[in-house]
């Protein structure tokens, strides 16, 4: 697991940029340039392209992961797997295309009464979709090629960065809000030939995939875990992005667009798990093939420590500063209507990162059709619960929907693989972890919140989360909860000593 951490710290510092570019685009400028409306119509499209990617990428970032060591050499630039990953799409995108304008009327006629205003830009999804499809394949390939530090910087970094400056020129009066939606497509589009020029540049570039390598079934045996995991992932989009448009569909883009910005900040909590996860996919997938057992609990506890104490330290940050954050936000009047659901999905988040990668063992285990059934199910729970829930409580009730969902979805898994491989991700160090968020947050009571002027309020969310870190900081490594914390602690004090005795 230190090669994880190791890993996950350099992606984490791309991610964490991200997360900084996030904030000032999803909190300030967007909310500042965009009206309501136009801030839930350019995230539903968004979100909807990563749905319908889901499916029409047929799986290959799964192929990618589970089957990318039987091609792997360096000398043939991995026997032109590149090639099979850029042709293999092409079928579901065809796919894709065809059902999507087969279905074109009885989607418009959805939003047609609550959101009118997303008809007009219903095509963007398709070409939102390819690219969003075409970026997922190359950072799985790249993530299988040891590399995930650029990939990240570009999904995290410059798609970030390009949306604000693009939703910037377009606040100051350049073009409209029409344009502003081309440019955005635009610039992932771009960020797929960066990808290419950089997996040239890595000497992984071939596209003359060696058929050979497809030997006693292992193309059948590709395919048919591609289709079947992406069932899968399908039912993952649903469970996570159904909620907003369902919203849409039933009470407008303005408490989409509400329920939106509180979903971005309860996201931030889970940058930790994505750099962890993209480290530990491979390695839970050797692991597997290899039946090595004992690392993939390794990983399996490892993973549900450290996510928990990093989402932990981001969520209690979050909340105890959330009034002095939704008061900072430009029409945080409207916006603070979605308090709530920052608590309810902000928990439901913490509580399913602390159950580790139990999802990475089901999905690369031969075991994987269980993960699909599981998602198919939450899936059909998901529609269901938002179906029910959004009549009754809008915004809150969509909130209490993810959440019921999410928290079935990560016991579901925890029993699914403790019932096949006999090992929970809990430990005694977690209970050390919860004990230690539980004190912090305690603190947080006694600590002064400063408000009236912006500045004010910035230095007070400054000092209150200062304290509060630090605090954190002390316990875990006072308490040893976590090795591998400790271990890096221990390294980058040493580093430093080293380069004062200089």
């Amino acid at each position: 697991m230190g090669i994880v951490i190791r890993q996950s710290l350099k992606a984490s510092i791309g991610s964490y940029i991200g997360v900084g570019i996030g904030i000032v685009n999803q909190l300030y400028v967007s909310l500042e340039f965009l009206e309501t409306d136009q801030l839930a119509i350019s995230r539903l499209l968004l979100e909807n392209s990563l749905l319908f990617a889901a499916f029409a990428h047929l799986g290959a970032p799964f192929i990618t992961d589970r089957f990318f060591g039987y091609f792997r050499d360096d000398k043939t630039q991995n026997n032109g797997f590149l090639g099979f990953l850029l042709a293999f799409p092409l079928i579901g995108i065809s796919l894709f295309t065809a059902l999507y304008f087969g279905f074109e009327q009885p989607i418009k006629n959805y939003f047609a009464e609550k959101s009118a205003g997303l008809i007009p830009y219903y095509v963007l999804v398709v070409p939102f979709t390819i690219f969003w499809i075409y970026i997922t394949v190359l950072e799985a390939y790249c993530r299988n090629n040891s590399r995930i530090a650029i990939p990240t910087f570009i999904r995290e970094v410059y798609l970030k960065l390009s949306n604000v400056l693009i939703i910037l020129m377009f606040g100051i009066g350049w073009y409209s809000f029409d344009w502003m939606l081309y440019l955005v497509i635009g610039a992932h589009g771009l960020a797929v030939l960066i990808l290419l020029a950089y997996i040239y540049q890595l000497g992984k570039f071939s596209l003359r995939f060696d058929f050979r390598q497809l030997k006693d079934g292992l193309f059948r045996q590709m395919v048919y875990f591609g289709l079947f995991v992406v069932l899968g992932g399908v039912g993952t989009q649903v469970v996570y992005f159904i909620d907003r448009t369902m919203l849409s569909g039933g009470k407008g883009l303005v408490d989409a667009g509400i329920f939106i910005i509180a979903t971005y900040i309860a996201g931030i909590i889970e940058i930790p798990r994505k750099t962890i996860t993209q480290i530990s996919t491979p390695l839970v997938s050797n692991s597997l093939r290899q039946n090595n057992l004992a690392h993939v609990q390794e990983l399996y506890h490892k993973s549900s420590l450290n996510q928990l104490l990093a989402g932990g330290l981001v969520f209690l940050l979050i909340w105890t500063n959330i009034d002095g954050i939704f008061s900072i936000l430009p029409k945080g009047a409207i916006y603070s209507q979605g308090k709530l659901v920052v608590l309810l999905l902000a928990s439901a988040k913490l509580f399913e990162m602390a159950t580790g990668v139990n999802g990475e063992i089901i999905n690369y285990s031969r075991y994987f059709r269980y993960a699909t059934y599981l998602m198919l199910v939450m899936a059909c729970l998901a529609i269901g619960a938002n179906a029910y829930f959004i009549p009754r409580y809008g915004i809150d009730g969509a909130a209490l929907a993810t959440t019921l969902t999410t928290l079935i979805f990560a016991l579901s898994k925890v029993v699914i693989v403790w019932v096949l491989f006999r090992i929970l991700p809990f430990t005694f160090s977690g209970v050390k972890a919860v004990l230690v968020l539980a004190l912090v947050y305690g603190a947080s009571f006694l600590l002064p919140e400063w408000s009236g002027s912006l500045w004010l309020t910035l230095l007070s969310i400054a000092f209150r989360s200062g304290v509060l870190a630090g605090l954190f900081a002390g316990l875990v490594l006072w308490l040893r909860v976590s090795e591998d914390i400790n271990g890096l602690a221990g390294s980058l004090w040493s580093q430093a000593r080293a380069f004062r005795q200089r």
